[in-house]
């Protein structure tokens, strides 16, 4: 995610307190909200570096739409109570890149996604091949209107030595009737030279085989001459996001690959052992003093199963909350609370001596849910290695322009439990480790936010630690 500047103009306070906490929460870039006291005239307000422009105005008309003169080069999106599909239109045609109704139930996500869409825009690279100057300045200048980066090549026999020096396109928009070879030829030699880079495939002719050719031939879509803009836009958003989509499901499935190979590790062991103990068992072979022994490795071995498939369930828990648009957030404090209160229901708090320390300037604080996750992952943890007695000491503070959560355990399970009681023959090693199959996404999830996390060895006990910029955090006001 970059980092945007987002400009707010004569927001109502019900749209604002809505919204402030999902761009915030999300951390889509810094927000800035202001008055101006008539948008109906030329806007002349004072905006610099400006990436996206969020304004309202209640009652508008087409007229007053072309008097607003926008800039063209920022994406803008207006908020008003008259809409309908000719406004729409001639928004467009003056720079407003979309309009929403103020009472529509989805305003946030819609404005959320709105700005998701133009940042995924700006990692695509478009390449015109056309041997048609004006063709293909038209096809330019749609792409540079949807604010896609985008090159033109009139000749098809420099487009492969082109795709080699410029590896950040991932669009062409290939002309079918072209000298020398056509479109259809072009797209099968780039895809024979470059077998492992995805491009969206778009194809242009001027007649209905053309059309056919490109399709048979494994094109994302293809227009015939001349393009319906709108029919084009539309058209690229859908490929553009389909293909976003699929890089990221191609994302989550190494991820889930990644923890199915720990999670095979962290069951195959204990059942190695259940499975001999189960077979001594049967044979005889094992005295009164040895029984005991295996009872209680097998005992280990079935927490250490049910450990493993609790946090695997966990995982996909918190991928759930990875997956949602528009996060809610909570005071940190009170999310502390609440683990703690979890665990002690469990009866996992009986011996434990929970120490808090926050910074009173920081701890009404409010995070982003998937930061909450991660803070909940690390408490319970915590609570889990010191389920068997000790102090838990938890802490809140900011350091230069971070704020950073730690911690720390006086007694880890693996020191306060031997863990190990019988030796079988062929048992593999650490056969008895804990699993930290959430690791992996909450290292995603921090480095979402531009932070790092990591344990730091102490002489008390480690400490489990998180720190993230100050700016990802905001004020629990902001709701009342």
């Amino acid at each position: 995610m970059m980092n945007s500047n987002i400009f707010l103009v004569n927001l109502p306070d019900q749209v604002s307190k809505s919204l402030l906490p999902v761009l915030q929460g999300e951390n889509l870039g810094h927000v800035e909200s202001f008055i101006a006291d008539d948008l109906t005239q030329p806007l002349k307000v004072a905006i610099t570096n400006t990436d996206y422009l969020i304004l309202y105005i209640e009652k508008i008309d087409e007229e007053s739409i072309t008097r607003l003169k926008l800039k063209q080069n920022v994406p803008t999106l207006l908020i008003t109570r008259s809409l309908n599909f000719e406004m729409e239109r001639t928004a467009k045609e003056h720079y407003i890149d979309m309009v929403v109704n103020e009472n529509d139930s989805e305003l946030s996500s819609l404005i959320y996604g709105f700005i998701r869409q133009h940042d995924i825009y700006r990692f695509q690279h478009a390449l015109v091949v056309d041997d048609s100057r004006v063709d293909s300045r038209i096809v330019a200048n749609i792409l540079s209107s949807e604010f896609i980066h985008n090159d033109t090549e009139l000749n098809s026999e420099q487009v492969i030595e082109r795709l080699r020096l410029t590896p950040a396109i991932n669009i062409l928009i290939l002309d079918y009737e072209m000298p020398s070879k056509n479109g259809c030829e072009l797209m099968q030699e780039i895809k024979e030279t470059f077998v492992d880079r995805s491009f969206i495939f778009i194809g242009l002719t001027g007649n209905r085989n053309g059309a056919i050719k490109f399709l048979a031939n494994g094109a994302d879509d293809v227009f015939i001459k001349p393009i319906d803009n709108e029919l084009f836009t539309l058209t690229l958003r859908r490929l553009i996001f389909n293909a976003h989509k699929m890089n990221k499901d191609q994302c989550t499935l190494n991820d889930y690959k990644k923890i199915i190979n720990n999670m095979t590790k962290e069951i195959s062991d204990p059942i190695y052992v259940l499975t001999t103990v189960n077979d001594c068992l049967l044979e005889g072979k094992v005295s009164k003093a040895q029984y005991q022994n295996f009872k209680e490795l097998s005992q280990l071995s079935k927490e250490k199963l049910t450990r493993t498939f609790d946090s695997f369930l966990n995982y996909f828990t918190i991928s759930n909350y990875m997956q949602s648009s528009a996060l809610k957030s909570s005071s940190l404090q009170s999310m502390i609370a609440t683990q703690l209160y979890l665990e002690s229901s469990r009866d996992k708090l009986r011996n434990i001596i929970v120490k808090k320390s926050f910074d009173d300037d920081i701890k009404n604080l409010c995070v982003p849910e998937k930061i909450g996750q991660v803070i909940n992952q690390l408490t319970h943890d915590a609570v889990m290695r010191s389920q068997n007695g000790g102090e838990l000491k938890i802490r809140l503070y900011t350091k230069n322009e971070d704020i950073v959560f730690e911690v720390e355990d006086a007694s880890p399970l693996d020191k306060a439990t031997p863990l190990t009681s019988v030796e079988i023959e062929k048992s593999p090693e650490g056969m008895i480790q804990t699993p930290i199959l959430n690791q992996l996404l909450c290292q995603k999830i921090i480095d979402e936010y531009d932070g790092s996390i990591g344990v730091h060895h102490e002489n008390s006990g480690d400490v489990h630690f998180f720190k993230i910029p100050k700016k990802t955090f905001y004020l629990g006001e902001i709701y009342h």
